[in-house]
């Protein structure tokens, strides 16, 4: 694989002159030090290292409130205006390998079936992901567990190091090797590719207890009492969903006034009592027994069933953020030393 080395101090002004030519969106720290994805300015500060942030990069390719199309006008002489396209290509910055995972998931759902999200797709085009190989995963973490690690390149144009003083960078596609095209990188040396390698190991070994995904595909039961057993605790607040990065439910609704008004999606999460509740006031999942047994067979029994894969990357928001302290790693072991 080919490799370069970038200087820590190189750093801002490689970004500096990624964003003359595109929309650069990367790690900053807000209050208490929470940490998000919001796009750079041309004087703002560049900092990959750090904390992973609270949400994945999912919300610039699947915004929590977006508009479909505007209406004008009343009766006949209603006009419909489309959102407009991306006018520049987006690179984000710091993309954790969890989390560029989790996009080739939400890929699976908006762009392999037979109807096909444009809104998506067009940002998806017109992003590419720079990576940064985990040094310290998180506590909540269990991305080996679903066939990830701390440093799996899927879905990242280029994959950064820390190696200390600098970076060592995976070239991942032609799409990267444009972002490095600038001068200030240096090629890699095999010693450069050994520390690597030696990071990403010993961070694979900080990881929790492995338990085996497929298992779970296999043994998720429909009546299984380990439903019962956490929908007793889940105040079904959604937390879980909405910080999830390959989470993708949604609402639509319209917003209308006497002259026109507006369609937009904003996230929606099956663990709302209303996400199934019918015209007429029929809901399937009556209780949160039904909900919580959704979201966990839905990612690693019916995702698997349809695209192959888990609906998961084991990035471990949802055990970090639950308010109530339900491990969905205990969960699956849970399901998975289930007796049929």
């Amino acid at each position: 694989m080919e490799a370069v080395v970038l200087n820590k101090s190189d750093v801002t002004s490689w970004v500096r002159g990624l964003l003359a030519s595109y929309r650069v969106v990367g790690p900053t720290s807000a209050a208490e030090g929470v940490v998000h994805y919001t796009p750079l300015a041309e004087d703002g500060p560049v900092v990959l290292d750090g904390l992973r942030p609270i949400r994945s990069p999912k919300e610039h390719f699947i915004p929590a409130t977006e508009t479909l199309l505007a209406f004008h006008g009343t009766a006949k002489a209603i006009s419909l205006e489309a959102p407009p396209a991306p006018t520049r290509e987006t690179v984000i910055l710091g993309v954790r390998s969890c989390d560029a995972r989790a996009l080739t998931r939400l890929d699976d759902v908006f762009l392999k079936r037979k109807e096909t999200d444009s809104l998506y797709g067009n940002r998806r085009k017109t992003t590419r992901l720079v990576g940064l190989a985990c040094e310290s995963p998180s506590w909540g973490c269990f991305c080996t567990s679903v066939g990830g690690s701390p440093a799996a390149s899927e879905g990242l144009d280029l994959l950064f190091t820390d190696l200390g003083d600098r970076y060592h960078i995976a070239i991942l596609s032609e799409a990267g090797r444009e972002l490095i095209a600038g001068a200030g990188f240096a090629a890699a040396t095999d010693a450069d590719a050994s520390a690597a390698k030696a990071q990403h190991a010993a961070a694979v070994d900080r990881m929790p207890p492995f338990f085996d995904a497929k298992a779970v595909a296999e043994k998720v039961e429909w009546d299984a009492p380990v439903w019962m057993h956490y929908a007793k605790r889940c105040l079904a607040c959604g937390a879980c969903s909405f910080l999830c990065p390959t989470c993708h439910c949604f609402d639509i609704q319209d917003d209308a006034t006497a002259d026109g008004g507006v369609r937009f999606r904003c996230w929606d999460t099956c663990q709302f009592g209303d996400f199934t509740r019918m015209g007429a006031g029929h809901n399937p999942r009556q209780t949160q027994k039904e909900r919580v047994r959704q979201r966990v067979s839905h990612k690693f029994k019916y995702l698997v069933e349809e695209f192959g894969r888990q609906g998961c990357t084991g990035c471990g928001r949802c055990v970090e953020a639950c308010p109530v302290n339900i491990d969905l790693r205990q969960v699956l072991h849970d399901v998975e030393g289930a007796k049929r």
